[in-house]
């Protein structure tokens, strides 16, 4: 069968036989195919004339034709101009040379590209991989790009001046120095982002600037952000240079690599049990591949196959005095599971604490082991740890053993309809929702936020076994004597000065929303710069995305994205004020007794076409329901004012939704979990 190269990468590089003879490697889709070709002109160098306004073209005549122009044509409208040869001195006649003015290009995209015209034949102007490339500048801070084209040929680019790596290094601890040149590093400073081409996460890097150059230095392994040093995410990440503060993409300058450095793509580093890969896309486009987090062995269809097999096969053995967590399916160490992780080690319990990590993104505290999402010793936990905790569905394979026990906390009170209470809606899985009745009956205890959600709950879910309604666990911190000092810890941790007000924006997701790379899209609809303008001074804007949306915020002095922090429960307690829209943050919120707006923009849309609600919202809702952003900016201005005619609401709301947290949640969930199955 053909070989391929499959996800899209550029071809590998032009190589040269001998001297007239080179093998061009093309993709045909993902086929990777060979091209032997002759040559008979190729590039002798270039460079700006004595006057600096055209270009001197030198070329190296291989075969026996006599041409007597040399010919630019532009690939997507076909214009071309011609321009006369001369024989340069000393070169016994088989070097020719002409000027290109460059006047000629007209300031607007295109790729020209290079002939020998007026001989026998019309010849290809090659540019071997050692020629250097060149930018010449043209007016309106855009250049003319002398540089081969994936076939190795002399292509001329007329374009906006764009940043070009010339040098890459990598260290043996994984440590990754780009250095290219970039002319308008002179005029602003400039970043390096990180951007994933599937959810579009960002991570920025600084940028040394000198004359026209530019040096950055990153380990894809060790990043620092919101959520502690961590890894890269698994996936693409493609760098740009952006002015600092930039923050629209469209504006962001991708990273091109100079063809010298081709033929030495792609390379890469280990580190932390995964690989690093520095490649090519699209020809001369620079990306950089975080590598799976799993051994090679358990990737796939075929080694989640045989690691299931091995995990029935270790079920009904003795158990281990484990407790497996998990947290929004590994991607946090946060939540309810976190505090009753915290209740068991001050109770000095000597038992071992597993934390379910995905792809290497939720940093644990001393004490826990990590254990990777889908690894073999995942499915080993599983099977033979005596307590698992978690906020969200188990794996629909899993079977309790005897003597495990499975507490399943979820993760919020239900104001949108989920599980099976979304049957006959536009998102409903029913295959899901016929599983859910199997998958709850491997609970031993379902946890009860309040006395509302018992019913719900179990209906949604299918649960007929038993429930602890005991309130959320992971509010307990909202009762801890030592609150305000932590707050304080947060505040500090997050840079909020003194004296301004902290809001904290935390939309939910939306079916609807375009799914890449299992995030759903970012779709903000309060206007962050409308926000700032108006409230920059003596507020800060917290934004903290649903886990299962992707994308970034652009941060300021006023906006601060804490979708990695660790724990909402700890934005909370800093947080003056809450703006959500369908959240089941709110019913968390409500414990603080702080205002609340609602950013319902598309309430109808949501409660009768996207998910329903599980009560009346419109009627029931602890603060104002506000479609506009600009409404919503001045409510913020003054929230107690905007909410005064919601007291009685608020009142009722905590009254309905807030009636079992009082601080001790975890402690009656560690009390359950050690009465065990016979109690």
């Amino acid at each position: 069968g053909p070989m391929r190269l499959l996800g899209n990468p550029a071809a590998p590089a032009v190589r040269y036989v001998d001297e007239r003879t080179r093998v061009v490697p093309l993709l045909s889709g993902n086929k990777l195919e060979l091209r032997a070709e002759r040559v008979d002109a190729v590039l002798a160098g270039h460079g700006p004339t004595e006057t600096g306004d055209a270009i001197r073209i030198a070329v190296r005549l291989l075969g026996g034709d006599a041409p007597t122009a040399l010919r630019i044509q532009e690939w997507r409208t076909k214009e071309s101009r011609e321009f006369p040869l001369a024989a340069e001195d000393g070169t016994d006649g088989r070097t020719v040379v002409a000027e290109v003015p460059l006047v000629t290009f007209r300031g607007s995209d295109g790729d020209w590209g290079v002939q020998l015209a007026g001989g026998a034949h019309r010849l290809t102007v090659a540019a071997r991989p050692e020629t250097d490339a060149a930018r010449y500048a043209l007016p309106g801070g855009r250049e003319l790009y002398a540089a081969a084209n994936p076939s190795g040929d002399l292509v001329l680019t007329d374009r906006d001046v764009r940043p070009v790596v010339t040098r890459v290094s990598w260290t043996d601890a994984a440590h990754l120095a780009l250095e290219g040149t970039f002319p308008a590093v002179r005029d602003r400073p400039v970043e390096l982002v990180l951007r994933h081409s599937g959810h579009q996460e960002e991570h920025t890097f600084a940028v040394e600037g000198a004359d026209a150059g530019f040096r950055t230095a990153l380990s894809p392994g060790a990043v620092d952000g919101a959520g502690g040093t961590l890894p890269l995410a698994e996936g693409r990440w493609y760098p740009f240079l952006r002015e600092r503060g930039e923050t629209d993409p469209e504006r962001y300058l991708p990273l091109r690599v100079v063809h010298q450095l081709h033929a030495g793509l792609p390379q890469g580093r280990e580190s932390g049990g995964r690989g690093f890969t520095l490649e090519r896309r699209f020809h001369d486009r620079l990306s950089l591949r975080s590598g799976s987090a799993l051994p090679p062995g358990d990737r796939g269809a075929y080694g989640q196959r045989r690691l299931r097999e091995r995990y029935v096969s270790l079920r009904g053995r003795e158990l281990w005095d484990t407790v497996l967590y998990s947290s929004f399916d590994g991607r946090q160490y946060s939540d309810s599971p976190r505090a009753v992780h915290e209740e068991l080690v001050r109770r000095g319990t000597g038992v071992e604490h597993l934390w379910v990590v995905r792809d290497q993104q939720a940093a644990v505290p001393a004490g826990v082991r990590a254990v990777a999402l889908h690894s073999a010793e995942w499915h080993d936990a599983l099977a033979r740890s005596r307590w698992i905790v978690t906020n969200t569905q188990l794996p629909d394979w899993f079977e309790r053993s005897e003597g495990q026990f499975v507490v399943q906390t979820w993760h919020g009170t239900p104001l949108k309809r989920i599980g099976r209470d979304l049957a006959g809606t536009a998102f409903a899985d029913a295959a899901y929702m016929e599983s859910m009745p199997r998958r709850a009956a491997q609970w031993s205890v379902l946890v009860s936020p309040n006395r509302f959600s018992t019913p719900v709950l179990r209906r949604a879910f299918g649960h007929t076994g038993e429930v602890l309604e005991c309130g959320y666990p992971r509010n307990d911190l909202l009762y801890a004597p030592d609150r305000a000092k932590l707050a304080d810890a947060v505040r500090q941790a997050l840079a909020v000065p003194d004296g301004k007000r902290v809001v904290l924006y935390a939309p939910t997701w939306r079916e609807d929303r375009p799914r890449r790379s299992g995030r759903y899209g970012l779709d903000l609809q309060l206007d962050l710069e409308q926000a700032r303008k108006a409230l920059g001074d003596d507020h800060v804007l917290l934004v903290r995305r649903h886990y299962l949306v992707g994308g970034s915020i652009p941060e300021s002095d006023f906006v601060r994205d804490v979708s990695r922090h660790p724990d909402v429960a700890e934005l909370m307690l800093i947080s003056d004020v809450l703006v959500t829209d369908y959240s089941s943050l709110m019913f968390d919120f409500a414990q603080t007794g702080r205002p609340m707006l609602f950013h319902t923009y598309d309430l109808e849309h949501y409660r009768d076409t996207l998910r329903g609600f599980c009560f009346d919202f419109e009627n029931r809702a602890p603060g104002p329901l506000i479609t506009d952003s600009a409404a919503v900016v001045e409510a913020l201005r003054d929230p107690d004012a905007a909410t005064a005619g919601h007291r009685a609401a608020y009142a009722a709301f905590r009254e309905s939704f807030c009636d079992l947290d009082d601080g001790t949640a975890a402690a009656q969930v560690v009390d359950r979990m050690l009465k065990g199955e016979q109690a």
